[in-house]
């Protein structure tokens, strides 16, 4: 992300914001915060950011800043709160920036175990970022779908990693990523051939029960018809009837 080039249009705007209240002296320290924030100093520009928020309240691209400071300090709650409160603010910035944020929140939200919530912010980052970060982004996702059991989904990410992978083997950890890529497909794999082979059997027994409840119902109407039909209920002897008959007098 390039953040040297917008140093001077920040500070203007801050300026403004800022009032009559040691807007030099603020701006200077808002500069060095920047100058830190650029060259990787997230702990330093943290620091002064926290400082000036508390004073002036910074506008929505500082705490998206902030936000990305607390990632590298592994305050992953305070990087959501951060980056997420800002993120409307943020889509009229340039795509590559916005990748940045939206890598940054679902990388949060990952290592805090919300998978579920990772994803969105992965799949927004796919719409913005460089094709040679895509293979990256599609094996944090395989590893959030698979953790949450969705072996189709986790098995279509890991194929799009493995083919981003390979084709662009400059990558410092393609030599790695390949091999475990491929070992975490086969699980998925797995995993859908264990479900398939799941689902097959109870549709047989489903299959039997139905088969078998149909039988009994045919036993059933069959003994029904044949016993309405037997000659145990329909022969009467009438001689025996008029025998026992009532008498009924005058």
């Amino acid at each position: 992300m390039s953040i040297r080039g917008q140093v001077i249009g920040i500070l203007f705007a801050l300026l403004f914001s800022l009032g009559a209240h040691s807007q030099t002296r603020d701006s200077e320290r808002l500069g060095m915060a920047l100058e830190y924030f650029s060259s990787g100093k997230y702990h330093e520009a943290l620091l002064i950011f926290e400082r000036l928020d508390k004073q002036y309240t910074l506008n929505e691209r500082f705490h998206a800043y902030m936000g990305v400071c607390y990632y590298h300090e592994w305050d992953y709650a305070k990087a959501i709160t951060f980056l997420e409160r800002a993120m409307p603010m943020l889509e009229v910035f340039a795509p590559h920036e916005r990748s940045v944020y939206y890598y940054t929140t679902g990388e949060s939200h990952f290592l805090l175990e919300h998978f579920a919530e990772a994803i969105p912010w992965y799949e927004r980052t796919l719409t913005v970022c460089y094709d040679n970060e895509k293979a990256h982004i599609f094996y944090r996702l395989g590893f959030c779908h698979m953790f949450l059991k969705d072996w189709e989904a986790a098995a279509s990410s890991y194929r799009e990693s493995l083919a981003l992978y390979e084709r662009y083997p400059q990558l410092e950890e393609s030599r790695a990523r390949i091999p475990q890529i491929k070992n975490m497909l086969k699980g998925c794999e797995h995993e859908l051939r264990v479900m398939s082979e799941e689902l097959q059997v109870t549709n047989d027994e489903l299959q039997v029960t139905s088969e078998k409840q149909t039988g009994i119902g045919q036993i059933r109407d069959a003994h029904v018809r044949d016993t309405l039909t037997s000659d145990s209920v329909y022969t009467i002897d009438l001689q025996k009837l008029y025998e026992r008959k009532i008498e009924v007098g005058e």
